[in-house]
């Protein structure tokens, strides 16, 4: 208890130390942007002051000397003009860069010099100019009152002070005076400084104040969550896990009946394959047979004949079982990797579906660029080609494409296989992989690209991807390069 109320004692006290800083803090800066302000205004205004009783005695040394049109008075008297000039150049300093008079061009934006006192050559005199912020000089026009703006130079700030000549309520000309701010600039820059200190110190103590009140009040809660948080998520995770366990066991099995009726409807077709390859070599066997009942029963069965026709019966049945040892490995439930190409996984494809897709005028066009050696699940990569070659073949058919061909390559890590079927269409191309969907009229059951996408990445670890070229479907097969 002693300790708590030593704790919290010194948080009040902490507390009332950073509000009383920052109200200081806020006051001292109120007080300091008052001042700078003050001294800004009374600085600026001390200078213009000084500078219009310059142009005062300026204009009454004009105006004695000069008592008809000035232009014309300074274009009889050079004496005049020089003198007036050299009274000019006595207010040159490194403060006040130029002092010369203009006058307005009537009916034109355009003023003319009449004196200067900065230039060494007055060859000039009358020169033509347009001056800067020219709104600013033809208000002197129309004001007959002194105006003064400021412009900034590469390396330094200026303020240029315009004061009217006016003889008979006339203004006649322009004294301009160029007045470095240099120091005044230098000045506003200090004080700007020490007001940016200020906001930032004020800043800090906000800052501190806010992250210590936030602080303190998570804090009386953070002990109680943090032990309420363990026991849920202790809880959560015991139940986590139960569903995650039941979950991974369901989709196992899923994936297992699934990819069964992927296997069992690819045995149907290739059943109907082995019935369509096998019909010609058993007419074969059954001519041969016949050939020689019939010379048996005429008494022609010579050595020689009987040889040569038991010899293509052995060749026909040697055919047939090659073709069933083709069914069998094709469908070996082996889940071990093996070392295999994309030429030797193709060839043994075609093994299988080739005759029964070339009967159906479809021609198979393969180009093999590949030697790749991939240690990978080479039966279940057969299917999953077997699988694109029957979609395709499917596809023609329905579609009867003339002078349809499926086209196999094998690029480096690449298995391409497409068609001129048309290709599928892009309102549906996203969805072909997923399972039970189906493009097929007939006897589709939306399992074979689901089970080949599953074959592939879960595996096989590669990406099976589909795309649409100018004649028809893309799929890709991309497999890990060893």
């Amino acid at each position: 208890m002693q300790d708590n109320f030593f704790s919290k004692k010194s948080f009040y006290i902490f507390y009332v130390t950073v509000i009383v800083l920052i109200v200081g803090a806020f006051y001292i800066f109120k007080t300091f942007d008052k001042t700078s302000s003050d001294i800004e205004k009374l600085t600026l205004h001390s200078n213009i002051e000084y500078i219009n009783n310059i142009t005062n005695n300026l204009v009454e040394l004009i105006n004695k000397k000069t008592d008809m049109q000035l232009v014309d008075t300074l274009k009889k008297s050079k004496a005049l003009r020089k003198n007036l000039e050299e009274n000019l150049k006595m207010f040159r300093t490194k403060r006040y860069r130029y002092i010369y008079v203009v006058q307005k061009l009537p009916n034109t934006e355009k003023f003319r010099f009449l004196l200067d006192g900065a230039k060494k050559d007055k060859s000039g005199f009358l020169e033509i100019f347009q001056p800067l912020n020219i709104q600013e000089w033809l208000e002197v026009y129309k004001t007959k009152k002194p105006r003064y703006f400021k412009h900034q130079s590469i390396k330094s700030l200026w303020l240029t002070y315009l004061k009217p000549i006016v003889q008979h309520n006339k203004v006649v000309g322009i004294i301009a005076i160029d007045f470095s701010l240099n120091e005044y600039n230098y000045m506003h820059s200090t004080l700007d400084d020490l007001s940016f200190s200020v906001k930032i110190f004020m800043s800090l103590l906000l800052f501190i104040f806010i992250v210590v009140l936030i602080f303190t009040t998570i804090d009386k809660k953070r002990v109680y969550l943090l032990k309420k948080q363990a026991q849920e998520i202790q809880n959560f995770n015991i139940t986590l896990q139960n569903k995650i366990d039941e979950e991974v066991a369901k989709n196992r099995e899923k994936d297992k009946q699934i990819l069964e009726q992927s296997r069992l409807a690819q045995m149907g077709e290739m059943i109907g394959m082995i019935a369509h390859q096998w019909r010609q070599p058993i007419n074969a066997i059954s001519a041969a047979s016949i050939t020689l009942n019939m010379k048996a029963q005429m008494d022609r069965l010579d050595p020689k004949s009987t040889i040569e026709i038991a010899d293509k019966i052995g060749e026909l049945i040697q055919h047939l079982s090659k073709t069933i040892d083709d069914f069998r490995n094709f469908f070996k439930d082996t889940k071990e990797k093996q070392d295999t190409t994309y030429g030797d996984l193709i060839q043994s494809t075609l093994d299988i579906v080739g005759v029964s897709v070339g009967n159906k005028n479809i021609t198979i066009v393969t180009d093999i660029q590949s030697d790749i050696v991939f240690h990978t699940y080479a039966n279940e990569l057969k299917q999953v080609l077997l699988n694109l070659i029957k979609n395709a073949e499917d596809v023609l058919e329905e579609k009867k494409i003339k002078d349809a061909f499926i086209k196999i390559e094998a690029v480096e890590n690449r298995l391409i296989v497409r068609d001129n079927g048309g290709g599928v269409p892009e309102d549906i191309i996203e969805k072909i992989f997923d399972p039970y969907f189906s493009t097929k009229t007939l006897n589709g059951t939306g399992l074979g690209l689901y089970m080949s996408k599953t074959i592939v990445e879960n595996h096989c670890g590669g990406t099976i991807s589909v795309t649409n070229d100018a004649e028809g479907a893309v799929f890709c097969v991309v497999l890990p390069s060893p």
